[in-house]
């Protein structure tokens, strides 16, 4: 049963500097906050070039501006390797990144966990070998990334997991268009979304639950998983985030953060706001048309296409005794 006062507020921004934007690393966050977006994920995924001064500058006006500052480690980044070097260079890079996000005053720092090899449980060994020798050099959250193709450690399950076992340091974080590739299309349904969230609901505490990064675009995906991540626009590609924004709005999780992994990520990210307000509004209506007694079915509209709103229908009797006398 949806709740009568449920409030979810979700924070929406770009994973990188958005098409448009020149200026400063430091002034992007007031670009994006006077389009009406509050939150940034620097992109260090070719390495982590910033400098503690930009990064502070980058920090102080994520603050002035109330957007969510996090970041993307490199790419260059396995530490499920069985070679010693590569593993090493592997943890080096992602202590940079924890870095340079602490002394910005960030949040979290989202990582590949790195790749299953020759033996998928000694790679799995290895990433939380190397979890524990970054845990406890600062306040930054590591943030281990649900991946998109079957080589790849990062299912669902193994993302939680290892999450679960560092509570103070490392937090999932719920890319839904590589759980698409993954389950190779099986994030369409609103049963599916509700299966990730019911898992979620079962193992992470309330306070992971409450602040739960994600992010989102379209996938297209082969037998072996991701291929490429596509604009929300882009028909024929799924999950579609009205589908995903419904359930969280349903279940009241409070506040997530969405980040646009697209081409297009500023108007990516402010169409998921727009949907998600919307379906905010649709979903609280419909709570007291229940609490009423007067809620009886909705005739489903592609909230993206902002032409229609969804019908709220009131019962037979009810609307009888609405009608107007002649």
């Amino acid at each position: 049963m949806l709740a009568l006062n449920m409030t979810v507020k979700a924070r929406f921004g770009t994973a990188g500097i958005p098409n448009g934007y020149k200026g400063r690393t430091s002034g992007v966050v007031a670009f994006l906050a006077s389009m009406g977006l509050d939150a940034f994920e620097y992109e260090a995924v070719r390495g982590v070039r910033i400098s503690d001064e930009e990064s502070r500058a980058l920090g102080e006006q994520a603050r002035a501006h109330g957007v969510k500052l996090s970041m993307h480690a490199p790419y260059y980044v396995n530490l499920g390797s069985s070679d010693p070097r590569v593993w090493e260079e592997s943890l080096n890079r992602v202590r940079q990144a924890l870095h340079a996000l602490e002394v910005a005053g960030g949040d979290v720092v989202v990582v590949h966990p790195g790749y299953y090899g020759n033996s998928p449980n000694e790679a799995i060994a290895n990433v939380i070998k190397g979890i524990s020798a970054l845990e406890g050099q600062g306040r930054v959250k590591l943030g281990l990334e649900t991946m998109g193709r079957l080589s790849q450690i990062g299912s669902l399950e193994e993302v939680v997991d290892i999450s679960t076992s560092f509570p103070s340091f490392v937090v999932p974080v719920i890319d839904w268009a590589h759980l698409e590739a993954r389950s190779l299309g099986h994030m369409r349904s609103k049963k599916d979304v509700e299966s990730v969230l019911d898992y979620l609901d079962r193992r992470l505490s309330n306070r992971e639950l409450s602040e739960l990064h994600c992010h989102f675009s379209k996938m297209e995906f082969s037998s072996r998983g991701e291929v490429r991540h596509h604009n929300l626009d882009e028909k024929g590609f799924y999950p579609d985030f009205s589908v995903v924004a419904e359930t969280f709005i349903e279940r009241g999780h409070p506040s997530p953060t969405f980040i646009a992994e697209t081409s297009n990520s500023a108007n990516d990210a402010l169409a998921m706001k727009g949907i998600f307000s919307h379906l905010s509004r649709v979903t609280q209506t419909r709570s007291y048309l229940v609490a009423l007694g007067l809620y009886q079915n909705t005739r489903q509209v592609d909230p993206a296409s902002y032409s229609e709103i969804r019908t709220l229908r009131l019962a037979p009797a009810e609307a009888n005794s609405r009608a107007p006398r002649l």
